[in-house]
């Protein structure tokens, strides 16, 4: 029986997880599979698996949504261990099967998958001929510390916590959150118990040590930063910012933050910090005044597979109607249905403009004034108003611990 390209049955799991294991990725549980909602695409008949595209069904967040407590939530898939793309004699035939995905996926929105800048070239272009787009620019920062880093006196009580230890502190760390990011997008809703849940039951656990470094005034909780390290996939022991916020974007808070974790670092014998942070961070300036140095970085990128859904589900608030032609797709209606006598606005883009354009990532007015975007009739101030209040512009951010 010939190859094809098939969604998972649930009773393939071990045979699943036994074909990622041995392909020498880090090896998942039936549990952290569960933990992380994954499903796969699967290459093969009904006797062998040639190859496997695993995903991770998230909900993220796009965009601030109409108030501060409904935001825009995409339902996205994120691809890790993507053999689809890796294995060099089978991406031709992986490749030809992109325009299935969005049928064996119904309950994924849009899917995302990291690539390092300096990848391979080859699987540079399966993204690309499957229609995979840049949403987000990724830097790698490091510290590689000498000597010591200094002490100094804390206006804070600071504590290093483990992830049972710090349960408690998990309304606060949504509320520190929300300080920071509460207008961006591009990270995995929080909750009020997102830390212990994503933590506890991470497939990375029996390779990271994972503990929070917490800085309080009192009872309340001035910054805290999430912190893993291991030296598994290194010679070279190394601790990674996972996450940090700081209450009001405080900076000095940042700055003890980061001293305190390279103090923890060193005390561990371990010389060098990473922080894996979006250029739109808002402590990625603190960083490199402290000493990080930016070295290399990924492209995040995204393929939209039901566009339509995500407008329906995510932007049923929005009062302006519009339709938005790109060639190959049916054209997407978004909005109200036009009172009598009225016309909704016609937008033509492509793809790649589309992929940014409902996931906030470009600014409407500016794509209308370059040509990206084009309208086949006029738009009233009002049309135009509407739709870049309903699209805006929203930088997103990057935490590692929703992409390890």
């Amino acid at each position: 029986m010939s190859s094809r390209v098939y969604r998972m049955a649930d009773s393939q799991l071990p045979a699943v997880l036994a074909a990622l294991a041995a392909s020498g990725s880090t090896a998942r549980t039936t549990e952290t599979w569960a933990q992380d909602a994954m499903t796969a695409l699967v290459l093969g008949d009904d006797h062998a698996i040639d190859a496997l595209m695993p995903l991770a069904r998230r909900d993220l967040r796009a965009g601030a949504g109409p108030t501060a407590d409904q935001p825009r939530v995409l339902k996205a898939g994120w691809l890790s261990a993507n053999q689809f793309a890796s294995r060099m004699g089978l991406r031709r035939q992986t490749r030809s099967s992109a325009g299935q995905w969005a049928e064996m996926l119904p309950d994924v929105e849009a899917l995302f998958a990291m690539l390092r800048d300096t990848g391979a070239m080859l699987v540079q272009r399966w993204y690309q001929h499957v229609g995979f787009h840049p949403v987000l620019s990724v830097r790698c920062l490091y510290l590689d510390m000498l000597e010591a880093p200094p002490t100094a006196a804390s206006r804070y009580h600071v504590q290093v916590l483990s992830i049972a230890e710090a349960e408690a502190l998990q309304p606060q760390m949504l509320d520190v959150h929300h300080d920071v990011f509460a207008n961006a997008g591009g990270m995995v809703l929080r909750h009020p118990t997102f830390w212990h849940k994503a933590l506890t039951h991470h497939f990375y656990r029996e390779h990271y040590q994972f503990q929070i470094v917490a800085l309080l005034s009192g009872q309340s909780l001035m910054g805290y930063a999430v912190i893993g390290w291991s030296g598994w996939h290194s010679k070279r022991p190394r601790m990674d910012v996972l996450e940090i916020a700081t209450r009001q974007w405080d900076q000095s808070v940042a700055h003890e933050l980061i001293l305190t974790t390279s103090q923890l670092a060193w005390s561990k014998n371990v010389h060098q910090v990473r922080a894996v942070i979006s250029a739109h961070d808002p402590y990625r300036g603190h960083l490199g005044r402290l000493g990080f140095k930016d070295l290399w970085g990924y492209s995040l990128l995204a393929k939209w597979l039901h566009p339509q859904k995500f407008i329906d589900r995510a932007l049923h608030d929005v009062h302006v109607a519009a339709q938005i032609a790109v060639p190959g797709r049916v054209p997407l209606k978004l909005g109200a249905t036009p009172a009598a006598g009225a016309t909704a606005a016609e937008l033509h883009t492509d793809e790649a403009t589309l992929t940014k354009l409902l996931l906030n990532r470009i600014e409407l007015p500016v794509a209308l004034a370059d040509g990206s975007i084009k309208h086949a009739a006029a738009l009233s101030s009002r049309q135009a108003s509407e739709l870049s209040a309903a699209l805006p512009y929203t930088p997103w951010v990057f935490h590692m611990l929703d992409y390890i």
